[in-house]
């Protein structure tokens, strides 16, 4: 590796699982001293804030852990979902490039791992490293071919199986009760899910009476029992 840039061991992602897909690597030895400078891994409980509608767009977060819902106030005091952000994917990054304001809000929806560089950092980095700003401009692109595919997936037979595993993955802080069930409250609402999964409010509900009737789960409400039997195939 050319001996300007930083190696993984000494790289802040150096230890990450989704560090051949971080956007701060490669970066120059001088970057790479901001870089250290400013981050940060941050452990989140569930339901906890990362930033406000509003707040300043001046850095970007990788999830490393969890998941995180991406939401967009309205002034009647309702909100509409834009995204579920899943462990490997950076948000924040649009507002960030655009030096505006966030327009969305992101709360953590189960305990999650986010990085995050410092605001000053953060900048001098991607302005300093042409790498890191194609890095960005890709994961731009990607997240709109993702926004393609969501829609494509959504026309397809597979809408069952897509949603038992966004459950699962909504209780993976979780664990089972003695007798092998996992019991706990869903964090989005059905009109939620669908907007994650690209699928109509209708054919959530209707999905989700499929999976019961085959006992896949079990669901009243926002309560999911989730069989030994499920909890071990997602294991």
């Amino acid at each position: 590796m050319n001996r300007h840039f930083s190696t993984e061991r000494d790289h802040p992602c150096g230890a990450c699982g989704f560090r051949a897909t971080s956007i701060w690597w490669p970066v120059t030895r001088d970057c790479r001293t901001r870089l250290e400078r400013g981050f940060n891994r941050r452990q989140l409980a569930s339901e906890e804030m990362i930033y406000a509608q509003g707040a300043p767009g001046d850095t970007v977060y990788c999830l490393s852990r969890g998941l995180v819902a991406l939401r967009s106030m309205r002034p009647d005091g309702h909100y509409s979902f834009v995204r579920l952000v899943r462990p490997g994917d950076i948000f924040g990054f649009r507002s960030f490039l655009e030096m505006q304001p966030h327009d969305t809000e992101a709360r953590t929806l189960v305990a999650s791992r986010v990085c995050v560089v410092a605001a000053r950092d953060a900048r001098a980095v991607v302005e300093g490293s042409p790498r890191v700003m194609g890095n960005l401009a890709l994961r731009c692109a990607e997240e709109l071919r993702r926004s393609r595919q969501l829609r494509a997936h959504s026309r397809r037979g597979d809408n069952r199986a897509r949603l038992l595993r966004l459950i699962r993955d909504l209780s993976a802080d979780q664990g089972p009760d003695p007798d092998g069930i996992l019991r706990f409250r869903l964090p989005l609402s059905r009109a939620d899910i669908a907007a994650a999964l690209g699928l109509a409010p209708e054919t959530v509900t209707r999905s989700l009476r499929r999976l019961s009737e085959a006992g896949a789960l079990r669901i009243s409400g926002r309560q999911v029992e989730l069989p030994a039997q499920m909890v071990e195939q997602d294991a």
